[in-house]
């Protein structure tokens, strides 16, 4: 019996096991099926950098607008958009994960091309530094243009380039950089330590003088203290999200990691964080700013507030706020997105929003509506989203009311101005706004200088209300200098164009040759050689007296095939050397002997050139002899290699067995 009340009790134990494991999964598996299905696609991926660090007065212009307005932490900059540092100011453009532009005081800087394939900057004046720890020339470009000339990175390292008012160019390469100069005339490669100046005035006005890398300076102090405290920050990018998630190293000073089987890693700010703000709420604490081509943008006054606003969701968990980068169980890659909100116009005149929840799509996203899922069909996009249902709003009600007190709302009027009051909206209006159908078009609202772009998308343009124009900062007159080696075009690199124009002179280079004789012994391969394809020099006539020539002026394998002349005597055989040598000299060694004399003149008449015929015939009757020469005819080498002219090398011939026959 009691055997019998065991067995039940091992088995009720296991089955509770079985139970558990199995919820466990059911809700693991539901968090990754609500958002596995479909990926969220936008048709509007354009790229982003980030203002990650700011100090003093800094300003920015937008692309398409004439105005400046106060930058800011955390802002996002695009294609088109100058920034200006003030005296005494300086700004940190982080463009990834692993790159930083760093700006001195004093600098204006431009945004030529932002794009997947490359990015081109234009420095009109100031100082600026730029990091390169993670980058593949053979996959994307990374240039920058200063006055007449142009930078082009071929390796990771650091680059500084030094821009006067005046218009003077510095440029230096350190820690493993390697870099292609351009001006308007040349081109020259600047390697790790060295330091390239352009003359600027005087005579030599356009060339380049080369001097080792300049001795560190302040500026120099201040990104390497900025680049040690990255290095701490950057050690777990990967752990809690994706590679495509950047922005996020400085979350681990102001919140804690955890993680949780409903969504997989979050991240919580400390307690002390949020209680710094009233009724803290995500999307609260910053404003609106218009960034083409995207749109009206969240911008976050938390010094941490761009990869939780740009990326993943918002969770209520265990009474607390919680960003989840979704990188467990979303199969996906993450794409930023300006703001991850739902919103609603609907209600008083006023713009309402609330952060999307985990299982919520983006109302921009192509694949909102899904593959069939919550009574829609697969590709039957409505005109908004669909509002949550009486079972989720009852479900919201009892598991997470938060999201109630999340909801914010601005007047229309004060949408997007700087310094504008946003508030919470009461328990109603918050039911209200979760319940309604959220916009999923853009709000009719802009600013004065993108009213053009609303009017050719074909929306009504009577309903748009124009926003209010951002604090205008005076910044100081931009110089009316021209930057570049070469005009450039927004998405197009220079660096190859250069290259081939300034360095190779429109010629081809010759394509990399492997080592010779790598892993094999043996004799070398004759290989090219030069920087560029040679062309191939033009033909000659060949005299049929001379015969072809070489570099040398004489080929003594191709002498022999030369035609016979008339008055030339036969010539005998082979076999016969010692009678074909001298057959104009005594034996013996006798001055003023004329009665040999004639046979020389003859010579120099037949062939035109009185050195080439004697020496050539020598190497010519020599070669037909070699196999069948004898010891003392090979003792004749080395005496006929110390002759520097014919007539003084016969005095003494060389001595012989059997003296020639007359």
């Amino acid at each position: 019996m009691r055997s019998t009340r065991h067995s039940a009790r091992g088995i009720s134990a296991t089955i509770l096991f079985l139970f558990l494991t199995f919820l466990s999964l059911t809700i693991s598996a539901r968090a990754a099926g609500d958002d596995a299905d479909d990926a969220d696609e936008y048709d509007v991926k354009a790229r982003v950098v980030r203002i990650s660090l700011i100090a003093g007065d800094v300003n920015l212009k937008r692309s398409g607008s004439n105005d400046w307005e106060r930058a800011q932490l955390n802002f996002p900059l695009v294609e088109g958009d100058t920034i200006s540092t003030d005296s005494n100011s300086r700004v940190e453009i982080q463009i990834d994960a692993r790159n930083f532009v760093r700006l001195g005081a004093n600098t204006i800087l431009r945004i030529a091309t932002l794009r997947d394939e490359g990015v081109a900057l234009s420095i009109i004046e100031g100082t600026v530094f730029v990091r390169l720890a993670k980058f593949d020339r053979d996959h994307e470009y990374f240039e920058v243009d200063a006055p007449r000339s142009t930078l082009a990175a071929e390796k990771t390292g650091l680059y500084r380039i030094d821009v006067s008012r005046e218009g003077r160019v510095r440029l230096s390469a350190r820690d493993g950089g390697r870099a292609r100069i351009y001006s308007e005339t040349s081109g020259f490669a600047l390697r790790d330590g060295r330091t390239a100046e352009l003359v600027y005035e005087g005579a030599d006005a356009g060339d380049w003088e080369f001097v080792a890398a300049n001795v560190a300076d302040s500026w120099d102090n201040w990104v390497n203290d900025r680049e040690r405290y990255l290095a701490q920050r950057l050690r777990y990018d990967v752990q809690y999200y994706d590679s495509y998630v950047w922005g996020a190293e400085d979350l681990d000073v102001y919140g804690e990691w955890a993680y949780v089987n409903d969504y997989g890693w979050i991240w919580r700010p400390h307690t002390t964080v949020i209680n710094n703000y009233y009724n803290w709420a995500p999307y609260r604490y910053g404003r609106w700013c218009w960034v083409p081509p995207y749109g009206w943008t969240w911008v976050g006054q938390e010094p941490w507030g761009w990869a939780p606003y740009h990326y993943g969701r918002w969770v209520y968990y265990n009474n607390y706020w919680a960003w989840c980068p979704r990188s467990n169980y979303y199969r996906h890659r993450s794409w930023w997105r300006p703001a991850l909100v739902a919103f609603n116009i609907s209600f008083g005149n006023e713009v309402c929003w609330y952060p999307l929840s985990y299982h919520q799509r983006d109302p921009h996203s192509r694949n909102y509506y899904g593959s069939g899922r919550r009574g829609q069909q697969p590709g039957n996009a409505g005109p908004g989203l669909r509002p949550l249902r009486s079972d989720e709003l009852a479900a919201l009600r009892r598991v997470n009311p938060a999201y109630y007190r999340a909801v914010t709302a601005l007047p229309a009027k004060d949408f997007g101005a700087e310094g504008a009051s946003l508030r919470p909206v009461d328990d109603a209006l918050a039911r209200r706004v979760v319940s309604a159908e959220p916009l999923r078009t853009d709000l009719p609202i802009r600013p004065a200088y993108a009213l053009n772009d609303r009017q050719t998308s074909g929306e009504r343009t009577e309903r748009v209300i124009v926003a209010r124009p951002a604090a205008v900062n005076r910044a100081r007159e931009l110089p009316d200098r021209p930057t570049g080696a070469a005009e450039r075009s927004p998405g197009v690199a220079l660096d190859n164009e250069l290259r081939r124009s300034r360095i190779l002179n429109g010629r081809d280079a010759r394509p990399e040759m492997p080592v010779p004789g790598a892993g094999v012994s043996g004799a070398v391969e004759a290989r090219p050689t030069g920087a560029v394809a040679r062309p191939a020099r033009p033909t000659r006539e060949v005299d049929p007296l001379v015969g072809p020539r070489n570099d040398g002026g004489r080929d003594a394998q191709r002498l022999p095939d030369l035609p016979a002349s008339g008055d030339r005597p036969a010539r005998p055989e082979v076999n016969e050397r010692a009678p074909a040598r001298v057959p104009v000299r005594p034996p013996a060694n006798e001055e003023g002997s004329s009665s040999d004399r004639p046979a020389r003149p003859e010579r120099i008449e037949r062939t035109e050139r009185p050195e080439r015929p004697d020496r050539s015939r020598s190497d010519r009757l020599d070669q037909p002899a070699r196999p069948e020469s004898s010891e003392p005819a090979r003792a004749e080498r080395p005496e006929r290699r110390e002759r520097s002219e014919a007539p003084p090398a016969r005095q003494e011939p060389p001595p012989r067995n059997d003296p020639p026959p007359r």
